[in-house]
């Protein structure tokens, strides 16, 4: 019976958030390692870190894959960043490996875009254990529905994750003349 939950195992996520300037809205994509059909996505938090100056009010999400998404935790103003929870117990998704699978997307107050505003980076941002944080655990997390125990964490890292930019950037090569 445990050789049936390995290849689950196996499968890892990445997370990545980048603004959509068409569509006025930040977006977050998960890309797996692996292809599975009706992946049995489970309990997850995709962590995103903003400056301190946008207004403290929760992120209004909306859902797209792997379970209804919501800004669970919030803290304001640590070290010069707000800090964004947003979790999702999960829901059966299909994976494609190495394709990006939009998760939720959301828009700032008033449908601003701010660059620079980027995931939480496990192990480099602050840990629940700074006194600011209030106990909050910011950690990027994914787990298997199938993993009861919560024990096997599917996260392994963030992917472009450099801060989100609100222009688009059209490059037009200079033409010489005589």
């Amino acid at each position: 019976m445990l050789g049936i939950g390995l290849p689950a195992l196996a499968q890892t996520v990445e997370y990545t958030i980048r603004y959509n300037l068409s569509l006025s809205r930040y977006e977050v994509y998960a890309r797996s390692n692996a292809t599975a059909t009706q992946f049995n996505w489970g309990s997850s938090q995709v962590s995103i870190v903003t400056p301190a100056s946008l207004t403290n009010v929760p992120f209004a999400v909306n859902s797209v894959a792997a379970g209804g998404w919501s800004d669970n935790s919030q803290i304001y103003d640590v070290f010069g960043s707000d800090f964004h929870g947003v979790g999702s117990t999960g829901l059966k998704v299909d994976l494609v490996a190495n394709q990006e699978t939009l998760l939720f997307h959301f828009t700032l107050p008033g449908g601003v875009c701010v660059p620079g505003i980027r995931l939480f980076v496990n192990g480099v941002d602050p840990s629940s254990s700074v006194p600011e944080l209030k106990g909050g655990d910011f950690a990027n997390t994914m787990y298997s529905a199938n993993d009861i125990l919560g024990s096997n964490n599917l996260y392994i890292q963030n992917y472009a994750n450099t801060g989100t930019v609100c222009t688009a950037c059209n490059l037009v090569a200079p033409t010489l003349s005589k």
